[in-house]
């Protein structure tokens, strides 16, 4: 079934929704943010603090987004197009039903899923119908698109396991192997294919669905009878895939006009960012944009403003601001009062960060999970860059707000992160000790009745084949997709009710319904895998390097946890506290009554 993910919603979370200054018939968002903004242990973080967190993180990105919405702005002006109340109502009322809700469910679900309020939504309605009668044709759904959507989400489907190399001289080996002995293509998937996300689960990919995947293997896909293996596909990145065909799947019963409109909805919502794109690219061609912000040489000669368009609409820094705070500014202040607090203990303890600290640390985490450059140096320059990419920071921002806490976390518990004689020993038999090979089905941790029946179905065929059947039709998660397979389970793997139930059994013993957190499992064992051939002091050093980092990293997050307990603060945006005179006085209340 399709997924209920409020489609509008999803897209304007990438198109933005800032404010759009004073259109007649947009709705205006006010911001009121108090000057003091959060304190923590007594020290204040008030507003201008936070906006400039802002401003340097997001600054950029929200100032293309509200030069993008004045330009809207100016041309539903210039065109005469408005857009009513009653239209927006309409919209979301529409959308609401979609999704079986009113619309001031509809309005607390945006709310409280992406922390905005109903007037940011209302304005993300209005930008979305804004651009589409800015766009016209171009956002127009065909009876033909909502069709193929259709088939793409409801249609039969193919399911097929696939076996990816990396030369066509490989593939053809492959090809004639399981043409010859088709029952072991799961096997060869598994030893043979590079594809990470398919050869732990023999090769097994999710069902497919017409116009969903590439449309030339489609048409191979959806020709082949169950069984049946296909030619070597070669795909333009120089992977050569087989496929074979498992089964098919009936179409999903779902009446056409039911989903239509949701369909619609979300064909449209597919397209408008590339539209939108369109749209912003000509009304930006037909427009002079200055931009202010990030030229700290413009700064004197244009004080207060972010961007100048056609030398007379202004976007003024205030306004960026707003729209950052806005968007962004309750997750920026709740890294900001944890970063606090982590000063705060610091400075008690006096830890003093330097800049040859921080140098230090990439080095380090570059040497870990980098290779060397061809010098045998630290490829410090390739890490921050995969580092800045993931966090989305500038490398300054990253050096201040990521590597300084964290280094100044492993100051403080510096004394409390030791390598004992047996944490060697514990991590030497998790590591190269004996493992059990064992197929696993797992069920909801309320789904005992299901759990039960499944486990006599288990008892009555003893089989790998007919576990890895039940697995399939039964299990939750990615051991359906790959048929009960999970990797072999090490002693001290940090389950200990998976290990010892894994461990208590023979080959072709099935377990009883073991408790495993928040799921139910049922394990089959296949067989054990001998120790490795190593001595303990061939890996010792390596051992120790490993234990260290993950005891100080357990260290490090359970410090954090104390000091962020123990911490008073108050967050005045989210209205959250810890340790408040007024938090206090609300638990001394609620004893009382008690």
């Amino acid at each position: 079934m399709m997924k209920s993910s409020l489609p509008t919603v999803v897209a304007f979370l990438v198109l933005g929704c800032a404010v759009m200054g004073q259109a007649q018939n947009a709705p205006v968002i006010k911001i009121e943010t108090p000057e003091i903004v959060a304190e923590v242990n007594g020290d204040k973080i008030n507003r201008s603090s936070l906006a400039a967190e802002c401003l340097q993180l997001h600054g950029e990105s929200e100032l293309q987004e509200l030069i993008g919405n004045t330009l809207i702005r100016l041309e539903c002006e210039r065109q005469r197009i408005t857009v009513t109340a009653v239209e927006i109502n309409a919209e979301i009322l529409q959308m609401a039903q979609t999704y079986k809700m009113t619309s001031e469910e509809l309005l607390q679900l945006f709310e409280k899923r992406f922390g905005r309020s109903a007037e940011e939504y209302r304005h993300t309605v209005w930008r979305i119908l804004s651009l589409g009668k800015l766009a016209g044709q171009r956002l127009v759904i065909t009876d033909a698109e909502l069709q193929a959507e259709y088939e793409k989400h409801y249609g039969a489907a193919v399911k097929v396991r696939q076996i990816v190399l990396s030369s066509q001289a490989e593939a053809a080996e492959v090809l004639a192997q399981v043409r010859q002995y088709p029952d072991t293509f799961g096997a060869v998937a598994k030893n043979r294919s590079i594809d990470p996300t398919t050869q732990p689960y023999l090769g097994m990919m999710p069902p497919i669905r017409r116009n969903s995947y590439s449309p030339d293997v489609e048409r191979i896909l959806f020709a082949m009878q169950p069984g049946e293996i296909s030619p070597v596909i070669e795909f333009p990145l120089g992977h050569f895939t087989i496929y074979k065909c498992e089964e098919y799947l009936e179409p999903v019963d779902a009446d056409f006009a039911a989903v239509r409109q949701q369909l619609r909805i979300q064909l449209r919502d597919g397209k408008l960012p590339q539209v939108a794109n369109e749209v912003f690219r000509e009304l930006q061609s037909q427009t002079k944009v200055q931009v202010i912000f990030g030229t700290p040489a413009l700064y004197l000669q244009y004080p207060g403003v972010a961007a100048i368009l056609d030398d007379k609409i202004i976007i003024s820094q205030q306004e960026l601001a707003d729209a950052c705070i806005r968007k962004h500014g309750k997750d920026v202040l709740g890294d900001m009062i944890n970063r606090r607090i982590v000063e705060q203990a610091s400075r008690r303890e006096g830890i003093i960060i330097s800049e040859q600290d921080i140098d230090n640390e990439i080095r380090e985490m570059a040497i870990k999970h980098l290779p060397l450059k061809q010098n045998g140096e630290p490829d410090t320059e390739l890490w921050l860059k995969r580092a800045t990419e993931e966090t989305g920071l500038s490398v300054p921002m990253y050096r201040k707000n990521v590597i300084v806490p964290v280094l100044s976390l492993k100051r403080l518990t510096r004394d409390q992160t030791q390598v004992t004689e047996r944490d060697i020993q514990l991590a030497f038999e998790a590591n190269f000790g004996q493992k059990v090979r064992c197929l696993a089905i797992f069920f909801n941790a309320n789904d005992h009745r299901r759990a039960q029946e499944v486990w006599q179905m288990a008892n009555r065929h003893r089989t790998e084949e007919a576990f890895s059947d039940l697995a399939e039709r039964y299990s939750v998660g990615e051991t359906r997709l790959g048929k009960g397979f999970i990797p072999p389970i090490a002693r001290h793997c940090g389950n200990p009710e998976l290990e010892a139930a894994a461990f208590s059994l023979k080959p072709q013993e099935i377990s009883q319904i073991v408790q495993i957190d928040d799921a139910l499992a049922i394990l089959y064992c296949i067989g054990y895998v001998d120790p490795l051939q190593v001595k303990v002091e061939e890996v010792r050093v390596d051992l120790i390097a490993d234990i260290f980092e993950k005891k100080q990293q357990r260290a490090v997050a359970r410090h954090f946890e104390m000091l962020h307990e123990q911490a008073v603060w108050e967050n005045y945006l989210t209205g959250e506290s810890r340790n408040s005179p007024m938090e206090r006085a609300i638990r001394e209340e609620e004893n009382q009554i008690r």
